[in-house]
């Protein structure tokens, strides 16, 4: 059910991102010559790492979205999942930009591939989690001001909605672990 709510919720969540991948790009363009330099040598330094290594997302995503899902129910996880969608956009915003002033368009290139590779899945079914989050915290509100009764039905599938997308990120993180650093490689070239 595509709905005006949900329109105006998937607007301001892509408002959210896009100010915080400019934010990102933005900072990185303002730091000093001597970070900078810090920054890149890490970055240099992670890609020479990265043919060995494996992406391990699956704790802290588990951690973050369960704890995002837990404060929702208590109305105070509002702040905190925007939050959290402007800081996703910030890092990717930043990476990007570290990449870009490092190889070029080349970098561009690379990191796009590396972002639809280790956080594609999770950036789409974190944004059906933040929508229901913010969902069943508008439900929360109602309760409490309006002294609404809550619709179980609807309440349930929202949570249901949370869970399968939490199981489908930590299955996705699953094969990142296993796979995504083999992926990657594979693109170094476009770094050289």
């Amino acid at each position: 059910m595509w709905t005006s709510l949900n329109k105006k919720i998937y607007l301001f969540l892509g408002i959210i991102f896009a100010i915080g991948s400019v934010l990102g790009i933005i900072f990185l363009i303002y730091l000093d010559e001597a970070s900078k330099d810090i920054i890149f040598l890490n970055i240099n330094e992670w890609i020479q790492r990265i043919k060995g290594a494996n992406i391990n997302n699956i704790i802290p995503h588990v951690l973050i979205l369960s704890s995002l899902f837990l404060l929702s129910l208590f109305i105070i996880g509002i702040p905190l999942v925007l939050f959290f969608v402007f800081y996703n956009g910030f890092s990717i915003g930043f990476t990007l930009m570290s990449l870009i002033e490092i190889f070029g368009i080349k970098g561009l290139l690379y990191g796009i591939i590396y972002i639809i590779i280790t956080k594609g899945i999770y950036l789409f079914f974190l944004i059906i989690i933040v929508v229901s989050l913010l969902k069943i915290s508008l439900i929360m509100l109602k309760r409490l001001f309006n002294k609404e009764k809550i619709n179980k039905e609807n309440l349930n599938l929202l949570i249901k909605r949370i869970l399968i997308c939490i199981a489908i990120i930590f299955i996705s993180d699953i094969i990142l672990y296993f796979g995504a650093s083999h992926l990657i490689t594979i693109f170094n070239f476009l770094l050289n």
